[in-house]
């Protein structure tokens, strides 16, 4: 499958929303996003709609409302946004992406431990 549109913040809420549930109405992601941020309830429709058009939601109806269930996983959307905030803003650069996260955010002990063995792995991989 090619490549998808990366999500704006309000598609990306709605869309961990719906993993979490599994499968949601727009009214079970309206209560949600309505509580939080006050969003009404046709800009919900709104979204689940355009989520659908890029191919990251489908949906079946159930009565007369439209249950929709996720085609692409957190882990995939998660690593393809990284990617395409890795080629436009540090130009693909890892090491630049790292050092501009040590420098803005505090990692702890574990953290670093962390990192050090994925490296470790990817070293084992051949660097892929």
């Amino acid at each position: 499958m090619g490549k998808r549109p990366t999500l704006h913040r309000a598609e990306l809420e709605v869309m961990k929303i719906i993993w979490g549930k599994g499968e949601a109405t727009v009214r079970d992601v309206w209560e949600v996003l309505y509580r939080r941020r006050g969003l009404a309830y046709t800009s919900v429709a709104s979204i689940m709609r355009k989520l659908e058009e890029k191919g990251f939601l489908a949906h079946r109806v159930v009565g007369r409302s439209y249950v929709y269930r996720p085609l692409v996983g957190e882990e995939e959307v998660s690593k393809g946004m990284l990617r395409d905030l890795l080629d436009r803003l540090f130009e693909g650069s890892v090491e630049k992406l790292l050092m501009a996260l040590a420098e803005v955010e505090d990692i702890s002990e574990e953290e670093l431990d962390q990192l050090k063995r994925r490296i470790a792995e990817a070293r084992r991989r051949g660097g892929s």
